[in-house]
């Protein structure tokens, strides 16, 4: 008895949004959304006292 073995190509799944993004990031021309949490170099350190030092209100 002889197996028959089938070559058809798998059918791929779509693709998710989350799936894309991830694919993007690691080529590293992925969009960036955001930036980063840190102080420019050179800028100047801000008030850091008082009990809303920390709440940053921007112009509605």
């Amino acid at each position: 008895m002889t197996a028959h073995i089938r070559n058809d190509p798998a059918t791929r799944r779509a693709e998710s949004g989350w799936a894309r993004a991830r694919r993007l990031r690691r080529a590293g021309a992925a969009p960036r959304t955001c930036l980063a949490a840190v102080a420019a170099p050179g800028a100047a350190a801000g008030m850091q006292s008082g009990p809303e030092w920390n709440i940053v209100r921007g112009e509605d």
